[in-house]
C-alpha cells in the first residue's frame, strides 16, 4: 500500500493518507536553527545542538511515536468541537475529515478539511533568523459565519537532553515562563542567557505558559483541557514544564480567509517583541518563503538530468541532494533516531558527506572540511566523534560552550585518544573529500591555507592530506596489510591488532587522488614518494588478500582469516569485494570474479547484503558484529552505505546494467507503494533494510542522516551518468543500460553552464565515440570555459 505520492511540479512529497505506521520526517532551517517535523506536526526544534540548544521537547521510542509536537489546534467555539490542522494529536476520524500534509525543501504544510473549515499551516524557518514561522490560513467554506478559536501549542525542553530525560530535580526546578506584551519569554535560570519564545501576529485572548495547565490531568496533547474549554488560563510559572500556546478567536465571515502567523524562535522577550514586529507584515513572510524557495531553485539548478528512468530523475533532481545537503549541514544526532544524545560531527561521516555536496553548498562543504583538519591530530589520525567549538583557532573555544556544561569538575578539554581506539579510517576520508572540493570548485589556494591540529601545531592543507597518508603507511603489519586498530568503516569490526582489507584498499584510493593533486602542483618529489607506497600496498593485498573466488575482509589479531571461503560463516563481505575494485587496485579478472561473487551471493530485490552468511554463533576476534541478530545493521543487513561503492565498482568494470540494477533495488521512490514492508520514506535513504535472515526483510530503518544518500548520488551522477569534475576539465565517461536510448543533463561548473546531451544508438553501456563541445568535435577532458557561459555538449556512445 501507499501512503503519497511525488508532487514533482511543486518538488513535494505528498502524504494524503496520514495514518502512515511510522513518521515520515522533514527537516526545516538551514543555518543555526533546526526543526524536524513528522508528517503529523509532531517533532523538535533546537538552536545550534540538537543535545545542547533544544528549544522544544520530544519523547523517543514513544507511543505515539512523534509527541509532542508544533501543533494548532483550532475550535469551534459554537459547538465546542475542536481538531488539529495536522491530523494528530486529536486525530479526527479520516471518514469525517481530509488531511494532508506536503513535505517540501525546508518547509512543510499541513491541510486539513473538516466541519466546514478549510485550514493551512506552512511551518519554515527563514534565512538570516533563528525562528520557526507558522503560517496558518483558516477559511469558512460553510454558508454562516464562525466563531474558531485558534490555539498554538509547543512544549519546551530543559535545553540540554540529559538534564531533560534525567535530572528532573535540577532542571524543573530551574526553568520559568511568563506572558508579556503577547510574547511568551522561557528561560532556563541555569544558565540566563538560554530564553526561547513564542509569539504571533495577533494579541492574545488567552495564553498559557505552564503545561499541565494547558494539557490538565489525566489528559494529553489529544484532548487538552484548554481547548476543551475555549480559553486557556493565563498561567506562568518559576519552576514546573511548560509551554507556548496563544489563544486568539476570530469571527470569519462565509468565503472568507483569515491569516495568522506565530513564531517560535531563540531569545528573550525583546527579541520576540522584535521578530513579531517584523514578521507581522505578511508580505515580510512571504517573502521569507519565497526565499526558501529561491534558495533551492538556484541550489539544485547547478545539476539537473533527464533520463529514461522516472524514478532516477526524481530523486536526483530533488530528494537525493536535498537528503545529502542536510546531513551536511546537521549530521548525525537530529533524528527521531538519534534524538539529541550526542552532539559534534563524526569524523568519517561528516568527511563523507562532502563528497557529493560541493557543487551545492561550497562554503558549507569549505567549513566543513576546516573543522574536520581542526579535529585531526599531528600524527595523522582524526578525533573519531568531535565538537567543532572545542577546535576553536582563538584558544577560548570554552567561551561558545553553555554555562551548564562547565559546572562542576567536567572535563572540557580536548581528548586524544590511544592508538587502540583510533578509527583506522577517519583521516583517510579526508583526502577524498579535499581533493572533490578541489576538482569542483578550483579553489587550488585553498590547499596553502594554514590549519591547526588538534593536539599541536599547525601545517596548510597540503600538509594535512600527507599526514593523514602517512598514518595509515605507518600502521601496517609485516605483511604489509594496513592495521584495522579499533575499527574500520565498520564499527563492529573490532580487530584490535588485526589487519582490515577495506583501509588498505581505502590507503591505495587516497593515494591515487592524492597524486592527481600533487602531479598538478607539479611536485614531482611528493608523486614519487607516495607512488612508491602506493606500490607496496598492491603487491601486499596481491600476495595476502585473495582468497581463490573473492578478496578477504582482513585478518583477527591472531592472525585468522576473516571473509573466507574456509568459514561457515562470514565467508564474504561486500566491501572487500567493491573496494578492491573501486580504488583501482585489483586486476580486472579478480574484479569480475570478486563482484560477481558478491551479485551471486549477497544480492536480493532489496540491495546487496554487508555479508554471507549472516554470523550466528559470537566471535570476539571479529568483533561486535557477531553479536548482532541476523539480518539487522551490520550483521547481514541490507546496509544501504556500501551499496553505492559497489555500483561505482560495476561502472567501473563497463556493466552499466548490474549497476543500474543495483541502484534502483534501494532506490526509495519504487518502495512508494510498499509502505506494509519499507515503513520508513520513500523520498530519503535509510541507514540499512532488513536482511534475508530477519522476519522483517525489506523493512528499512534509520532514515534521513545517512551517507547512503551522498554515495548513492555520487554513484548515479558521476558514474552512471558519468560525469566527473577533474582538476583540468569535465570528464565524460557514462555507464549505463545498454536499452538506453539518450539522456540529458545541465551540469554548472565553476561558473558556467554545460548542456550535455548523451546519445546512444548502439546500445551499449560504455564507452565515448565523440564529444562535442560548442559544435567543435573534441577529445579528452572538457575543458573549463569562460564564467557565464552557456555551452552545448554533444556525446556519441558506441
Amino acid at each position: 500500500m501507499k501512503y503519497g505520492y511525488f508532487d514533482e511540479k511543486n518538488r513535494e512529497y505528498v502524504i494524503d493518507r496520514c495514518d502512515v505506521p511510522v513518521s515520515f520526517t522533514n527537516y526545516l532551517g538551514l543555518e543555526n536553527m533546526c526543526t524536524v517535523i513528522s508528517h503529523n506536526s509532531g517533532g523538535y526544534s533546537f538552536k545550534g545542538s540538537p543535545e545542547y540548544g533544544r528549544i522544544t521537547r520530544f519523547r523517543p521510542n514513544g507511543v505515539p511515536l512523534d509527541r509532542p509536537g508544533h501543533y494548532v489546534y483550532l475550535r469551534d467555539d459554537e459547538t465546542g468541537k475542536y481538531w488539529t490542522v495536522s491530523w494528530q494529536p486529536v486525530g479526527i476520524d479520516l471518514k469525517e475529515a481530509e488531511y494532508v500534509c506536503r513535505h517540501g525543501l525546508s518547509y512543510s504544510k499541513f491541510e486539513c478539511k473538516y466541519n466546514g473549515i478549510i485550514a493551512e499551516k506552512t511551518l519554515f524557518v527563514p534565512l538570516g533568523h533563528d525562528v520557526e514561522l507558522w503560517d496558518v490560513k483558516v477559511t469558512n467554506t460553510s454558508d454562516r459565519k464562525r466563531a474558531i478559536s485558534l490555539f498554538s501549542y509547543v512544549e519546551f525542553s530543559l535545553h540540554q537532553i540529559d538534564l531533560d530525560n534525567k535530572d528532573f530535580q535540577m532542571g524543573l526546578y530551574a526553568s520559568g515562563s511568563s506572558c508579556t506584551e503577547g510574547v511568551i519569554d522561557y528561560t532556563f535560570f541555569y544558565h540566563p542567557d538560554m530564553h526561547h519564545f513564542m509569539t504571533a501576529d495577533f494579541e492574545p485572548d488567552s495564553y498559557d505558559c505552564v503545561r499541565d495547565e494547558f494539557i490538565g490531568n489525566y489528559r494529553s496533547e489529544s484532548n487538552p483541557a484548554a481547548v476543551e474549554n475555549g480559553r486557556c488560563s493565563n498561567s506562568s510559572k518559576l519552576g514546573g514544564n511548560h509551554c507556548g500556546s496563544l489563544h486568539k478567536q476570530f469571527e470569519i465571515e462565509p468565503g472568507q480567509t483569515i491569516r495568522a502567523v506565530l513564531m517560535l524562535g531563540a531569545g528573550g522577550a525583546e527579541q520576540g517583541k522584535k521578530t513579531r514586529k517584523m514578521f507581522a507584515d505578511h508580505s515580510v513572510v512571504d517573502k521569507a518563503f519565497e526565499q526558501i524557495k529561491n534558495y533551492w531553485r538556484s541550489r539544485l539548478a547547478n545539476y539537473q538530468c533527464i533520463t529514461p528512468d522516472e524514478g532516477a530523475n526524481v530523486m536526483l533532481n530533488t530528494w537525493t541532494p536535498y537528503q545529502a545537503a542536510t546531513c551536511v549541514t546537521w549530521s548525525r544526532f537530529a533524528s527521531f533516531i538519534e534524538v539529541g544524545g550526542r552532539t559534534g560531527l563524526g569524523y568519517r561521516d561528516t568527511a563523507q558527506d562532502t563528497i557529493s555536496s560541493s557543487y551545492l553548498q561550497p562554503d558549507k562543504v569549505k567549513q566543513r572540511l576546516v573543522e574536520l583538519m581542526r579535529a585531526q591530530t599531528s600524527e595523522g589520525f582524526g578525533l573519531h566523534l568531535f565538537d567543532p567549538a572545542m577546535m576553536d583557532e582563538s584558544g577560548d573555544a570554552k567561551a561558545n560552550l553553555p554555562t551548564v556544561l562547565l559546572s562542576g569538575d567536567s572535563d572540557q578539554s580536548v581528548h586524544i585518544p590511544e592508538l587502540k581506539d583510533v578509527c583506522s579510517d577517519d583521516a583517510l576520508w579526508l583526502v577524498a573529500a579535499v581533493c572533490e572540493y578541489l576538482k569542483e570548485t578550483g579553489d587550488i589556494d585553498f590547499l596553502e591555507t594554514e590549519v591547526t591540529f588538534a593536539d599541536e601545531g599547525s601545517a596548510t592543507v597540503y600538509e594535512h592530506l600527507k599526514k593523514a597518508l602517512d598514518f595509515s603507511a605507518k600502521h601496517v603489519a609485516d605483511n604489509g596489510i594496513c592495521q584495522g586498530l579499533r575499527a574500520d568503516w565498520n564499527d563492529c569490526i573490532n580487530l584490535r591488532g588485526g589487519q582490515s582489507s577495506m583501509v588498505t584498499f581505502m590507503h591505495y584510493w587516497a593515494l591515487r587522488l592524492f597524486n592527481e593533486v600533487a602531479a598538478y602542483l607539479n611536485r614531482d618529489d611528493d608523486s614519487e614518494r607516495y607512488s612508491e607506497i602506493a606500490s607496496r600496498i598492491k603487491q601486499a593485498a596481491a600476495a595476502n588478500l585473495w582468497d581463490g573466488q573473492w578478496y578477504l575482509r582482513g585478518f583477527t589479531a591472531e592472525g585468522r582469516k576473516i571473509g573466507t571461503d574456509e568459514d561457515e560463516e562470514g565467508k564474504l563481505f561486500l566491501n572487500a569485494q567493491s573496494w578492491a575494485v573501486m580504488s583501482g587496485l585489483s586486476e580486472h579478472d579478480k574484479a569480475i570474479r570478486a563482484m560477481d561473487a558478491a551479485y551471486d551471493k549477497l544480492f536480493d530485490r532489496y540491495g546487496l547484503h554487508l555479508l554471507w552468511p549472516a554470523y550466528s554463533k559470537p566471535d570476539d576476534g571479529v568483533g561486535f558484529v557477531t553479536r548482532v541478530y541476523k539480518g539487522i545493521k551490520e550483521n547481514a543487513s541490507i546496509f544501504s552505505h556500501p551499496n553505492p561503492w559497489a555500483i561505482i565498482a560495476e561502472c567501473m568494470l563497463g556493466r552499466g546494467d548490474r549497476a543500474f540494477e543495483y541502484y534502483t533495488a534501494m532506490l526509495p521512490f519504487y518502495q512508494n507503494d510498499m509502505m506494509e514492508i519499507r515503513q520508513a520514506e520513500p523520498y530519503s535513504y535509510c541507514q540499512f533494510v532488513m536482511g534475508k535472515d530477519h522476519t522483517d526483510h525489506g523493512r528499512a530503518r534509520h532514515p534521513w542522516l545517512t551517507g547512503s544518500a551522498g554515495w548513492f548520488y555520487t554513484a548515479a551522477t558521476k558514474w552512471i551518468l558519468g560525469v566527473r569534475p577533474t582538476f583540468k576539465g569535465l570528464e565524460v565517461d557514462p555507464c549505463v543500460p545498454k536499452d538506453w536510448d539518450e539522456f540529458s543533463i545541465v551540469r554548472k561548473w565553476r561558473g558556467s553552464t554545460f548542456n550535455i546531451s548523451v546519445k546512444n544508438p548502439d546500445h551499449v553501456s560504455k564507452g565515448v565515440k565523440s564529444i562535442k563541445l560548442n559544435g567543435q568535435e573534441i577529445t579528452g577532458l572538457i575543458p573549463v570555459q569562460q564564467p557565464g557561459t552557456d555551452n552545448d555538449v554533444q556525446v556519441l556512445m558506441g
